[in-house]
């Protein structure tokens, strides 16, 4: 009779336990099981009051088709079940720290997003909610150009980071049962009721200027 070496027993004992690991992975997702996956809207159709011709507005679209693909996107309030109205876009550039001279070294990029989701009636379904999002980047002005260029692929990661965050609230439990019972005429009768045609006056991030030596104008 002949007996592996101690060491390829080793190898064959992790060799079968990746082998079954795997197994078990397959397997879970031939049932379609998703261990970080979002539940679809309850609603059938939405209308997204975001620019389509922005990048965020085309982000946030791809997404909810995605998590909801039986989730049709209409472009009229009228043929949506529900709403999502945009309260607030906004960009703000703060300073963190400044070096010996006064200059500054480090910038804090910050979006705040309000929302509300409402149905065509305009009940609220979610409430004005907004999702902040803040990222610090040292600065350095003597490089101006090139801390621009950082600066705008930071604020596209940021609203990346924001389409996720977005997206889980609108999916989550409490916003089914309160579409469910929007739809029962179970709302608060003192909550207001919005209008569904409502377009804010500018619901575009606000411009920002990017930060120069003092007294180069460019503050």
């Amino acid at each position: 009779m002949h007996f592996a070496p101690p060491r390829l027993q080793h190898f064959r004992s992790r060799w079968w336990l990746r082998a079954a690991s795997l197994a078990t992975v397959m397997l879970l997702a031939a049932c379609g099981f998703a261990m970080r996956g979002v539940t679809p809207l309850p609603f059938n159709t939405l209308y997204v009051g975001i620019p389509e011709n922005t990048r965020f507005g085309a982000d946030v679209r791809r997404a909810i088709r995605a998590a909801s693909p039986n989730t049709r996107l209409v472009d009229q309030t009228k043929a949506a079940d529900a709403v999502l109205q945009v309260v607030d876009n906004s960009r703000s550039l703060r300073e963190v720290s400044l070096n010996a001279q006064g200059r500054v070294e480090e910038y804090e990029l910050g979006i705040n997003f309000t929302f509300r989701l409402i149905t065509n009636k305009g009940v609220a379904i979610l409430p004005d909610t907004t999702l902040s999002i803040y990222r610090e980047m040292p600065y350095d002005d003597q490089v101006v150009q090139a801390k621009e260029a950082q600066m705008e692929t930071l604020y596209q990661s940021m609203q990346q980071a924001l389409v996720s965050r977005l997206l889980r609230r609108l999916t989550a439990p409490d916003v089914h049962n309160a579409y469910e019972a929007a739809q029962r005429g179970e709302n608060d009768p003192d909550s207001p009721v919005y209008d569904p045609n409502a377009v804010p006056s500018d619901n575009r991030p606000e411009t920002w200027q990017t930060p120069g030596t003092p007294g180069t104008g460019t503050w």
